[in-house]
């Protein structure tokens, strides 16, 4: 008997119904005409009074064994190898709930800022890193404009000019309040975007099976990173005294941190694991 799902009007998909239920759904005006509903694996969606009206319309696509679905072990079946959207026996979501937008993915990824168990699809975390830098672009130019407007002349020059050696002249109690107000913005405004960055990219590495730990390895070789640039500009600046030792640590830890860097680049854009891993299902693809 051909089935069918019809979307709500928060665009859910709800079924798999039977013809004769539809219309019972259209009779108790649950539904509408303009309804649309599709068979299972079809991707085809139609109105409903087409669906009626020519039922032929949308035939019913051959299925597969899929296996057990994870919540009630009910058999399941897959139509062009794609699930459907819920187990039709006891409603368990068995295809991702992806937010039709990059920016509800940026919001899950703040409301989950220390949540470090689970996983993280790519698209949590990169929809995150997008609006992050456009967050932060902004926020430079914003705090650009206020130091402009709160700092004399003579201190902003100070500032641009590393060498110039009477910046404490200009040093007056506004003055330190407006620096000691730009400093502060700036730090929260790093830690909140910094955690929730953390977090995702912990559960991104879940995700594809790999531990968070290696987010930690590499935050630690990157403490490491002043001390290699100090060995090589040591070691240039006095060739005859500092032997060439100190330019190979500093090139082959560089190199190091470089390498281990695109490894991890390369595991945050990876496709999920299918099923479940040691950290959870995966919220991509529930069934492997």
């Amino acid at each position: 008997m051909n089935t069918y799902y019809y979307l709500s009007a928060d665009k859910e998909p709800h079924g798999p119904h039977t013809l004769d239920e539809l219309r019972a759904l259209l009779a108790t005006g649950k539904l509408t005409e303009a309804t649309m509903v599709s068979a299972p694996g079809s991707g085809n969606w139609i109105s409903l009074a087409t669906l009626l009206t020519t039922p032929q319309a949308m035939p019913t696509l051959p299925q597969q064994d899929a296996g057990p679905c994870p919540a009630c072990s009910c058999k399941l079946a897959t139509t062009l190898n794609l699930l459907p959207e819920r187990c039709p026996q006891c409603g368990y979501r068995l295809r991702p709930q992806n937010p039709n937008s990059l920016w509800q993915n940026f919001l899950l990824a703040l409301r989950k800022s220390f949540v470090l168990k689970g996983r993280a699809t790519r698209i949590e975390l990169w929809s995150f890193v997008l609006f992050s830098m456009i967050f932060s672009f902004i926020f430079l130019t914003v705090l650009q404009i206020a130091a402009v407007i709160l700092l004399p002349a003579e201190a902003l020059f100070a500032l641009d000019t590393p060498n110039y050696n009477d910046m404490p002249l200009f040093m007056t109690p506004e003055v330190k309040t407006a620096l000691i107000l730009i400093s502060t913005l700036t730090i929260i405004f790093n830690i909140v975007l910094f955690v929730p960055q953390l977090s995702a990219t912990i559960r991104r590495l879940h995700d594809v099976g790999r531990s968070g730990w290696h987010v930690v390895l590499y935050l630690a070789m990157c403490l490491v990173l002043p001390f290699c640039a100090g060995c090589i500009a040591g070691a240039l600046s006095n060739p005859s005294t500092s032997p060439l030792i100190f330019i190979g640590i500093g090139v082959a830890l560089s190199l190091t941190l470089i390498g281990y860097a695109l490894y991890l680049f390369i595991l945050l854009i990876l496709d999920s694991h299918r099923g479940t891993n040691t950290y959870g299902v995966s919220p991509k693809y529930p069934i492997s």
